[in-house]
């Protein structure tokens, strides 16, 4: 998981464009902004609310840190379920530097809502010398402030990032130490919402996600070479969260992506996999170029399938 949180990662973001989703002729409503100072309640406090993110986020309680293969060797990440190739926008308050300053990163859509996604690209929005730490708590009472000479129009950047957000018990495996919680809030329709920040993302003429594909082993005529599929710990370790899942690109390299795809991939009855070493850090094939360079590998691919199944995977990252 990268740690920083996004109001520090967008300092790296330049301005490239001056496209705002804001514009229309509607009024906003007065009294949006809020004082310096002021508290924003919790989006959990309204139990519909809870209820629909808890519903939607694609996780519940830990999310388990699992294990497979990528370039050779052992991957971490997690599964928050199922993700759309689009991207939603997410306001960032910056000042006349570009730097994001002391608020909370705004949205419109959660878990459950048309139009949501844990992608979001990232629009700026300028304060003035007028501003004086007002609080923006919706894109509405964004409207307000530029209405009120606050802050410029937002600008469109050219970064995405990937930032779930996700119920309020939900918690994070880390590897070391106790599950994570999240920690970072959005504004979102005058109320708080948690997210996790999973870093920067790909993003394509500025509207989706790039899809890699995750090859999914099984040994022909048995079931995936997963424990979480299987239920069963394969490796003796004490957990159930190896695979021998194989992964196009590491988090690092160019091609990465955290929306997957899954291609199902059976290979011979005698495949050497996880389960004979004991831990989570071997196998036969640990590269995605052992079963696919760039078609199925003759003699090591016996069948595969191409599913249309997308889920967000962000890989563990130092």
């Amino acid at each position: 998981m990268r740690g920083a949180h996004i109001v520090v990662m967008v300092l790296a973001i330049a301005v490239c464009g001056c496209l705002d989703p804001l514009v229309d002729d509607e009024v906003p409503p007065r009294g949006l902004v809020l004082p310096a100072g002021s508290t924003v309640d919790s989006a959990y406090d309204d139990s519909a609310v809870a209820k629909q993110i808890a519903d939607n986020d694609g996780v519940d309680g830990e999310v388990p840190l699992l294990s497979g293969f990528v370039d050779g060797q052992p991957v971490h990440y997690w599964d928050f379920g199922s993700a759309p190739a689009i991207v939603a926008p997410i306001w960032v308050i910056v000042d006349s530097d570009g730097n994001p300053i002391d608020h909370n990163v705004v949205v419109d859509t959660i878990p459950g809502d048309s139009g949501y996604s844990p992608y979001w690209v990232v629009f700026t929005v300028k304060i003035t010398d007028a501003y004086a730490g007002q609080i923006m708590p919706s894109i509405a009472a964004i409207r307000e402030a530029e209405q009120l000479g606050l802050v410029e129009a937002p600008e469109r950047q050219d970064k995405a990032v990937n930032c779930p957000t996700v119920a309020d018990d939900v918690t994070l495996d880390v590897g070391t130490g106790p599950p994570e919680p999240a920690t970072h809030w959005f504004y979102w329709q005058g109320k708080r919402v948690l997210y996790y920040d999973f870093g920067f993302i790909p993003v394509e003429q500025g509207v989706s996600v790039p899809d890699v594909p995750v090859y999914v082993l099984r040994r022909e005529g048995s079931e995936p070479l997963s424990e979480p599929v299987r239920g069963v710990d394969i490796t003796g370790d004490g957990d159930i969260n190896d695979t021998n899942n194989l992964f196009s690109y590491a988090a690092a390299s160019d091609g990465y992506s955290p929306l997957c795809h899954t291609v199902d991939v059976a290979v011979p009855s005698t495949y050497t996999s996880i389960d004979t070493t004991g831990d989570e850090s071997t196998a036969e094939f640990m590269n995605a170029t052992d079963v696919f360079d760039p078609g199925p590998v003759s003699g090591r691919v016996v069948a595969y399938e191409t599913t249309d199944k997308l889920w967000n995977c962000p890989q563990q990252t130092p």
